[in-house]
């Protein structure tokens, strides 16, 4: 299993929240608008870190980004 794999733990207009699966960390991020009218996932993310895990979630944000980015593309929730 790759140290990099996560799953859905919800998904909504507004937002996708994602679980790294080994460590537990839960990373939120949500969905704005554009200048362009586009929907995006906004720089910020809510991070809820799993204690004791060995890596911070940080280890894991840009992992997360990119696997709630494919979700969210493939769920229609962004453009």
């Amino acid at each position: 299993m790759s140290a990099h794999v996560f799953e859905v733990l919800s998904r909504a207009r507004n937002e996708i929240e994602v679980c790294h699966t080994a460590e537990g960390h839960r990373f939120k991020f949500f969905v704005l608008t554009n200048a362009h009218g586009k929907r995006i996932l906004s720089e910020s993310v809510e991070v809820i870190a799993k204690e004791g895990a060995t890596h911070t979630p940080e280890f894991y944000s840009g992992s997360a980004r990119a696997f709630a980015i494919t979700v969210a593309h493939r769920s229609h929730v962004i453009d």
